[in-house]
């Protein structure tokens, strides 16, 4: 139970620090373009930089988990996923399903643009219309991310496995 919260909140953790890097970075661009101070303003964007990101993975890792559950219960997600393992052969299994990130980013921007959008210009939709496009974006990254890490490691079981089958080979000749 613990552990479950702890890998939740370095999910969430890992994307906020990003975020706030960032919006140093995006901060520092302004304020040389409009002659402002560096430190205020790049330390004023990552802090808001940093806000927004809380809110829409907060929320995304909300959505996340109330659909990763529902759908288990719905359509008994665990029986599928079997019979997939057992029907393609492979070893390495991408651990995500790619409707239930969109899902939950979609539904991440949304309530997180939408709270953000309210607390900073009182307009949750205008929060919500721009924050949804941009989590599916990052949910877009995330997948391609975690199929290139899936391919990756299948090569690299598949090259150990070749080289274990060419090292038995030379022991018994």
């Amino acid at each position: 139970m613990i552990d479950d919260a702890l890998v939740v909140l370095d999910h969430v953790a890992m994307r906020v620090t990003a975020s706030t890097i960032t919006g140093l970075g995006c901060g520092a661009a302004y304020s040389t373009l409009k002659g402002y101070s560096i430190f205020k303003t790049s330390i004023s964007t990552a802090v808001s930089f940093a806000l927004v990101s809380t809110a829409c993975f907060g929320m995304e890792r909300v959505a996340n988990i109330i659909l990763k559950q529902s759908s288990a219960i719905i359509y008994n997600d665990h029986i599928d996923e079997v019979k997939r393992i057992e029907s393609t052969g492979s070893t390495i299994q991408s651990p995500i399903n790619p409707k239930l990130i969109y899902g939950s980013h979609f539904l991440g921007g949304l309530m997180g643009g939408g709270v953000v959008g309210f607390l900073f210009q009182n307009k949750p939709m205008a929060g919500a219309f721009l924050l949804a496009p941009i989590m599916l974006g990052i949910g877009k990254i995330e997948v391609s991310l975690d199929e290139y890490k899936s391919e990756r490691l299948q090569q690299l079981v598949n090259m150990d496995n070749n080289n274990t089958r060419q090292s038995d080979d030379d022991e018994s000749i």
